[in-house]
This record gives C-alpha cells, structure tokens and sequence, in this order.
C-alpha cells in the first residue's frame, strides 16, 4: 500500500469516530510507511517530548513513534497505542470547537460499548473526554479546544490493560502541555 493510500485509510477510520480497535489495526499496518517525527529529551529520564501543533506531550522513549509534526503515533509494543492530532477545521471558539468535538465522538457511539464521555480539562484548556471499549481493546480519547483549534489524543489498550501500562498511559496524560508550534 503507498503511503497516500496508508493515510486515506488512516483518516477514513479515524474519521468514523475513533474505533479503537480498528483504528490500531489500521495504523499498526502503515507505522512503517512514516518517518519518526522530532523529539526532544524529556526532563524525565527514558521519556522523550513530542510536540504536535500547539501540544506537547511526553512518552517514554521505548514507545515506537511515527508521523510529523501535525500526528504523532506511539506504539507501546503490541499491547498500546497513543494517537496524537490536530484536527484541521478550525473553529469561531473554544464553545463552537467542544460541541463540533461532541459530536464528532458521538458519531462513532454505535459501533463501541460502555461508552462514557463528559467535559474535563487537559493542558489548561476545556475538553471532552470519551471512554470505551471495542473488540477487545479500551480506549480514552480527548478532543482539547485552544480557542478555536482542536487537538486529539487517543490512547488505546489491549484489554485486560497492565497495570504499568495504565499507569504510563497517566504519566502521559499528566505530561500535556501547551507551548508546541501552532
């Protein structure tokens, strides 16, 4: 498959909200077809920090990155994946960016079980949080507003999760931060 074919298929599966499972199937078949994407060294050692648009965000350095400066994936062997993007639309404000965000996970309720999603804040900035399982994977998936641009983080784990990769997958979450390159 040639890299612009890998990519369609990626946004095709990602646009249909986030299905875990599938969107990791899909990606774990192009990770190779993508070059990894600028790092830097983490204050915290064996962590290194990716920015993504106007994100940050800090992975251990174990975890196999792919993808530029716009996506990031992060593979945590067979067992986890954190996806991290900007969404391209942008919006008039951060209320207009939450509830294009609302619906854009809601889209995808169909196809997940014991999907729970509310507000929350990531990074200092308003967001919604989904939480869900399908086909034998659970998944956390945040959509951040910065005013009227939207970022994506998408962690997901093969189910039962380890306790340390739960607890990784934490360390991660706490480590967002604003101040990448908008």
């Amino acid at each position: 498959m040639s890299a612009a074919g890998c990519r369609g298929a990626v946004v095709r599966s990602l646009s249909a909200s986030l299905l875990a499972g599938f969107a990791a199937l899909v990606l774990a078949g192009c990770a190779g077809l993508r070059a990894p994407p600028p790092s830097t060294a983490s204050a915290r050692a064996g962590w290194r920090v990716y920015a993504v648009g106007a994100l940050q965000v800090e992975a251990p350095e174990g975890w196999n990155p792919s993808g530029d400066a716009t996506r990031l994936t992060l593979a945590a062997g067979g067992e986890g994946r954190l996806e991290v993007w900007r969404v391209e639309a942008r919006f008039a404000d951060s209320k207009a960016c939450l509830a294009a965000a609302e619906r854009s996970l809601a889209r995808g309720d169909g196809a997940l079980a014991r999907v729970r999603r509310h507000a929350t804040t990531l990074a200092g900035q308003p967001a919604i949080m989904q939480e869900a399982d399908v086909g034998g994977w659970h998944g956390w998936a945040y959509a951040l507003c910065d005013g009227g641009v939207q970022h994506r983080l998408f962690f997901t784990g093969r189910t039962p999760i380890a306790a340390a990769l739960l607890e990784t997958w934490r360390e991660v979450l706490r480590s967002v931060r604003r101040g990448g390159v908008a």
